[in-house]
């Protein structure tokens, strides 16, 4: 009896529901547009709402960046009293990036000037649709590089192929040389493979996880670095050739904590840079606060993005604990830095995604694995392709990956335990303390994929004195897309990403104040007095 007026009840439901859904559609049916016209206007309306909507979110997310760094109460890298006594280097370096004067803290800095804006201190306008939601900003910077059709004949592109000393690993360079003044002839003065022989900074970027060199946002920054007269060279990691030329010719893929080819590529770059009379490759002091300048065009700056980050971190972090950082390395800059790497933490879908990213990566490379004989290599490489998540991926693999030890000489190692062991040796911010170079990370809040564990991990990086971090409203994971600023005159300037000209300006920053020590450096010693003349009275 109960089932039968329970049967009842869901008919008489349903054919309210049908009855209700009739006179829905009816409504609407009768309200439709029976015009072109008409119909022209219901879109044009519908479209002014939808923009309204969309100017309604970028209000609310245009602002200036949080930053974070110990700094002095002026900030201005004066000497005068309230200025910092822990990095007087750094406190110049903030007051480049954000405008001169102005009050600030250490913590979260809020500014008040009348001057110029810094790109730290003006507001941050995301572009409409693309930078407005996180998701959409990481598509743009993964598809979209330079929106210059023109920019291809400012530059000479070039390949390396570089052979790392320690196990014959095969890492791919490409690199962009930036013309001369004319241009339309090549500097011919730079050869960058030769010794002794680059006269320009040099920036090195790492690219993220499953990327290349051909992705978007590498190439825009490559880009930004040759408008401003640098050499810029991305580092692919081993069998992470975007052309797809180069396989990887070693058992051993890249990982989020093996800093052993990075440190063989700078090694390399070293002797490559043009150096004064007399000087020759020396390591930095990290105790010591003077730097000697030894290279005629600049130093090597690194950046990271994503997993690139992590290790561009670690790696800082690693030499510089020890006093074993190249002299040539000027700076640092980590764009979408997890800081803490753990896979089992990623949620869906983005665990399955970047599991099937590596997937493919071993799928080109498959002759290289099946060339190492060792039944255990291959029956962790099967549960590795069979493994539904990254997580799960990097604990069956952790056994056969390749790692360094984490002091001098940094030599290889072969597997870790499980994939606990493997995420806390790679994770970047048991390192970040000791980075004895100045460090800009810059980090978005509706970074979907590492932002949660950043934030975490921030106080970290507050520890040192050289780390600049930087939060951001938007950007998701290495998007910023950016409607471009305004000039005073209103012509548009700067890149359509605003982390490329951050890192850009903060490289600036750091060459304007080693230009400055010199020239401080220089008057110092034209104005030493001869030491006085002993005479014998022998």
């Amino acid at each position: 009896m109960c089932i039968r007026y329970a049967q009842l009840c869901n008919q008489s439901l349903l054919r309210a529901i049908k009855r209700q859904s009739s006179t829905i559609f009816e409504g609407i049916n009768n309200n439709l547009p029976t015009s072109p016209s008409g119909w022209a206007l219901a879109v044009l309306g519908a479209a002014s709402v939808g923009l309204q909507y969309e100017l309604h979110i970028q209000k609310e997310l245009t602002s200036p960046p949080l930053v974070y760094c110990q700094i002095g109460n002026d900030g201005d890298g004066s000497d005068k009293k309230g200025g910092s006594v822990l990095n007087d280097k750094m406190d110049r370096i903030y007051a480049k990036l954000s405008g001169k004067k102005g009050r600030s803290s250490i913590g979260q800095h809020n500014r008040e000037t009348d001057e110029e804006e810094g790109i730290l201190t003006r507001k941050i306008k995301p572009q409409m649709f693309l930078g407005t939601r996180g998701l959409m900003s990481s598509t743009a910077a993964y598809a979209l590089g330079s929106n210059k059709k023109d920019d291809i004949q400012k530059t000479r592109r070039e390949r390396e192929v570089m052979t790392m000393a320690a196990d014959g690993a095969l890492i791919v360079l490409d690199w962009e040389i930036p013309l001369t003044s004319s241009q339309t002839t090549i500097d011919d003065d730079i050869d960058i493979k030769q010794s002794n022989s680059i006269t320009k900074p040099i920036i090195l970027l790492l690219h993220g996880m499953n990327n290349d060199s051909t992705f978007g946002y590498i190439r825009s920054m490559m880009r930004t670095a040759t408008e401003r007269g640098w050499i810029a060279v991305c580092m692919n990691f081993r069998g992470q050739d975007g052309d797809h030329q180069i396989k990887n010719n070693t058992p051993r893929g890249y990982n989020a904590g093996f800093t052993g080819d990075l440190r063989g590529v700078v090694q390399q770059l070293e002797h490559r840079l043009k150096k004064r009379e007399g000087k020759g490759n020396v390591r930095r002091d990290s105790s010591s606060s003077s730097e000697e300048d030894d290279y005629v065009g600049g130093p090597i700056f690194i950046l990271g993005y994503s997993l690139g980050a992590n290790v561009v971190t670690k790696y800082l972090g690693e030499e510089s604990l020890h006093g074993t950082l190249p002299k040539c390395i000027g700076g640092g800059a980590a764009m979408g830095n997890p800081l803490h790497i753990h896979s089992g933490t990623i949620r869906f879908p983005w665990n399955i995604i970047l599991g099937a990213g590596v997937k493919r990566s071993l799928l080109q490379n498959i002759q290289s694995f099946k060339s190492h004989n060792d039944p255990g290599f291959q029956h962790a490489m099967k549960k590795a392709m069979l493994a539904p998540t990254i997580g799960k991926l990097d604990d069956a693999a952790a056994p056969y990956l390749a790692r360094n030890d984490p002091y001098p000489p940094y030599t290889h190692r072969i597997g870790f335990k499980d994939g606990e062991e493997y995420w806390w040796d790679s994770s970047s911010h048991r390192y970040v303390a000791h980075v004895s170079v100045p460090l800009l990370k810059i980090s978005a809040q509706d970074d979907f994929l590492v932002f949660g564990q950043f934030r975490k991990k921030l106080n970290y990086c507050m520890e040192n004195p050289n780390v600049i971090v930087v939060k951001t409203k938007c950007g998701g994971h290495l998007g910023w897309q950016e409607s471009p600023p305004q000039s005073k005159n209103g012509d548009k300037k700067g890149s359509g990403s605003w982390s490329d000209v951050a890192v850009a300006d903060f490289i600036e920053a750091l060459l304007k104040v080693r230009e400055e020590d010199q020239k401080k450096k220089i008057g110092i010693e034209r104005n030493m007095k001869p030491p006085p003349t002993v005479l014998s009275r022998l």
